[in-house]
C-alpha cells in the first residue's frame, strides 16, 4: 500500500509537468517571435544547465562522471538538443496546438518500439491497441488525407515529428542511464552539454541581445526553461527511472488537452473537430496502457 500511495504521489507530479508541457507550445510561439530557435535553445539549456548547479549541491550528488555515464549523457544531450531545435523550428512556423497534440500523441509509438525492440518482447493486447489508438488520434491531427510533401515540410508538423522521435529516444536513454549515474547529475550534464552542442549554430546572431527584451518574453522564457525544462523534463525522468520508459513515455499523452486550452486561451489559435478526436482518442490511449498489469523487463 505504501508503494502504491508513493506512485500516485509520482502519478501527480507527471501530470503537473505534463501540464507545463502544454503550456510550453503556447511559450514557444510567443518567443519565435522575438528570437530564432538556435538561440533559444542555446540559452534554454544554458539557463537550465546552471540551475542544477545549487540543486546538487543542496542534494549532496556527485557530479562526477564514469565512462559508461559519459555515454548515456552524449546520447541524451544529442537526442534532447535535436528536440529542441525541431520544437523551436516547428512552433515558429506551425500551430502550437497541432505540436502540443502531435509530439506527445507519436512520442508514445516510438518509445514503444524502441522499447521492444530492445527488450525483444511481444506487445500485451492492451498495449498494441492502446498504442495504435494514439497512432490514429496523430493522423486525425496531422490531417494525413491532406498531406503532400510542400505541406508536411512548410505547416511545421515534419518538425513535430522529429521531436517525436528524438524524445523517444531521449525516454530510453534516461530509462538505461539509471543504473550508470544519478538522475540530477544526468540532467545537469545532459543539459549543460546541450548548451555547448548549440551554442556554434548562434554564430550569425546577437546572443546576448536577449537581455533587452521586454517582460512579455522573459515570463514565457522562464516558464519554458524552468517551469518545463528544469521541473516538468526532471519529473519526467525521474518518472521513467521508476515507472520504465514504456509506462512513463503515456502520461505525455495528458499533455495534449492543455496545450489545446492555453493556445487557444493566449493565441487564439482555432480548435478543429479532428484535433478534438484525436485528443480523445490518446486520452483513451493512456488509459489502456496504464491499465496493464504486466511488469515490465528492466530496459
Amino acid at each position: 500500500m505504501r508503494r502504491s500511495n508513493s506512485h500516485f504521489g509520482l502519478y501527480l507530479l507527471l501530470i503537473l509537468a505534463m501540464i507545463m508541457w502544454g503550456l510550453s507550445w503556447t511559450n514557444a510561439k510567443i518567443l519565435g517571435a522575438y528570437a530564432s530557435a538556435s538561440v533559444l535553445t542555446f540559452w534554454r539549456f544554458a539557463f537550465s544547465g546552471l540551475s542544477f548547479i545549487p540543486i546538487l549541491w543542496f542534494t549532496r550528488q556527485s557530479p562526477g562522471l564514469s565512462l559508461k555515464s559519459s555515454v548515456f549523457v552524449i546520447g541524451g544531450a544529442l537526442s534532447i538538443t535535436l528536440y529542441n531545435f525541431a520544437y523551436f523550428y516547428g512552433t515558429h512556423i506551425g500551430l502550437a496546438t497541432v505540436g502540443g497534440v502531435v509530439v506527445p500523441t507519436m512520442n508514445p509509438l516510438f518509445t514503444f518500439i524502441l522499447a521492444i525492440l530492445i527488450a525483444r518482447r511481444i506487445p500485451l493486447q492492451k498495449e498494441a491497441i492502446g498504442l495504435l489508438l494514439g497512432l490514429v488520434g496523430g493522423a486525425l491531427i496531422l490531417k494525413v488525407w491532406k498531406f503532400n510533401f510542400d505541406e508536411l515540410t512548410t505547416s511545421g508538423n515534419s518538425y513535430f515529428v522529429i521531436c517525436s522521435l528524438s524524445w523517444a529516444f531521449l525516454t530510453v536513454i534516461t530509462a538505461k542511464a539509471k543504473d550508470y549515474i544519478p538522475l540530477l547529475t544526468f540532467s545537469f550534464w545532459t543539459f549543460s552539454l546541450a548548451a555547448l552542442l548549440s551554442f556554434p549554430f548562434t554564430v550569425d546572431s546577437n546572443v546576448i541581445e536577449i537581455f533587452t527584451y521586454d517582460w512579455i518574453f522573459w515570463l514565457n522564457f522562464l516558464l519554458v526553461t524552468f517551469g518545463s525544462m528544469v521541473f516538468a523534463t526532471t519529473v519526467y525522468f525521474y518518472g521513467t527511472v521508476i515507472l520504465g520508459s514504456e509506462r512513463a513515455s503515456a502520461f505525455i499523452f495528458t499533455v495534449p488537452l492543455s496545450a489545446l486550452i492555453f493556445s487557444m486561451i493566449f493565441l487564439r489559435e482555432p480548435l478543429e473537430i479532428s484535433t478534438v478526436l484525436g485528443g480523445i482518442l490518446a486520452m483513451a490511449a493512456v488509459y489502456m496502457i496504464n491499465r496493464t498489469k504486466r511488469v515490465l523487463p528492466p530496459t
